[in-house]
């Protein structure tokens, strides 16, 4: 019950700011960008450069809206990129990162926010590793590659579909020059 409270608190709190992105996050989400960056790249004091919004068909890449991203740079040098995007459950939209390699390769995902009351299995961690490693949408499949997840009958193929499409936007990007 105290984690819920949190979850529509911080929920709340990203509703009333409107959209955000690396630079202007809650604190509480902040915490946990943060913590995400030190894991995956063992750097502390990253730097965001957010990049131009990109501009994408979303035919291609379908399952992700509101895309943001931002180069990651410790000590003046380019370690990663941060892909930010949100997809949709059942009813409401969920947040979430995914780092990058310099290579494209996902590094680590992580939710930052889950606005619904059903679905909210797929923000552990345990689940979420299966997608690290993964490269261009490759190996990306949900009930395939990804193995499904009690409780998340909408939102577990939702994201893998995002993730999936985000991880061939960052290639194709990366491929045109603009990233």
């Amino acid at each position: 019950m105290k984690r819920l409270l949190q979850i529509l608190i911080i929920a709340s709190i990203v509703l009333i700011c409107g959209e955000v992105n690396a630079k202007n996050y809650p604190k509480p989400i902040q915490k946990r960008i943060d913590k995400a960056i030190k894991n995956a790249f063992d750097a502390e004091g990253v730097k965001f450069v957010d990049l131009p919004e990109v501009s994408y068909d979303f035919a291609s890449f379908p399952g992700i809206e509101k895309v943001s991203i931002s180069k990651l740079m410790n000590e003046g040098k380019a370690i990663g990129l941060a892909g930010f995007a949100s997809s949709k459950g059942k009813n409401d939209l969920f947040d979430y990162l995914v780092l990058f390699e310099e290579s494209m390769t996902i590094k680590k995902v992580v939710i930052l926010v889950y606005r619904s009351s059903y679905g909210g299995e797929i923000m552990a961690k345990y689940w979420l590793k299966q997608f690290e490693g993964k490269y261009n949408g490759e190996q990306l499949e949900f009930n395939k590659d990804i193995d499904s997840i009690s409780g998340a009958t909408i939102s577990a193929p939702a994201i893998t579909t995002g993730i999936k499409s985000l991880s061939l936007l960052m290639v194709h990007l990366k491929e045109e020059g603009k990233i």
